[in-house]
């Protein structure tokens, strides 16, 4: 019986963290895991320093990025994730005031020898407000569907507003319980 107890406890407590982390492309997914693979051969056959070596690239292609909420401790950090472990800070929430729901664009600079290229995508981003104006990001995507379902369960997790900040100067404030149950985004007036 107290085994039993103690495995609700844990799930009671896992069910008050609320977790996001950025999605890997299949592509790093594939290349980082034949990379891990090589990696176990190069343990095995090549030396110790060399398969550690080698997981580098691995590491680097199939971590992500994301936050966690702990709803009971009242607690949140920015993540590294690689395989569903995750590391990070715990900090306490501070007093937030509301979600937005912001596009962006985010620029990736890549350097070789003799060349240099910067690649633009948009994004979206969750940021968290609190102690007026200032800010955390909680989640980004590239998706505003799932920005919006996102924002919809951490704004409700929270019991704060949401706000479409999408279109630059030009901010309103949806209507969560429309969003929840309609998935269509109305705004308040």
């Amino acid at each position: 019986m107290c085994k039993n107890h103690i495995s609700l406890s844990i799930f009671a407590y896992m069910d008050s963290i609320i977790r996001y982390a950025g999605k890997i492309p299949l592509w790093r997914t594939i290349v980082g895991i034949i990379l891990i693979l090589t990696s176990i051969y190069g343990f095995i056959f090549v030396g110790v320093i060399n398969g550690f070596l080698s997981l580098i690239i691995p590491i680097i292609l199939l971590r992500t990025e994301g936050s966690e909420i702990n709803l009971q401790s009242k607690t949140y950090r920015k993540t590294n994730s690689i395989f569903g472990f995750s590391i990070g800070k715990w900090q306490p929430l501070p007093n937030t005031e509301y979600i937005s729901v912001f596009s962006t664009s985010e620029n990736e600079t890549i350097r070789a020898l003799t060349a240099e290229t910067t690649n633009s995508r948009d994004v979206v981003l969750l940021n968290i407000f609190h102690d007026r104006n200032q800010k955390f990001t909680a989640y980004s995507t590239t998706s505003l569907k799932n920005a919006f379902d996102v924002a919809s369960h951490i704004a409700d997790a929270l019991a704060i507003d949401l706000l479409d900040a999408t279109l630059k100067n030009d901010y309103k404030w949806v209507d969560k319980d429309i969003l929840r149950e309609k998935g269509e985004i109305v705004y308040i007036d």
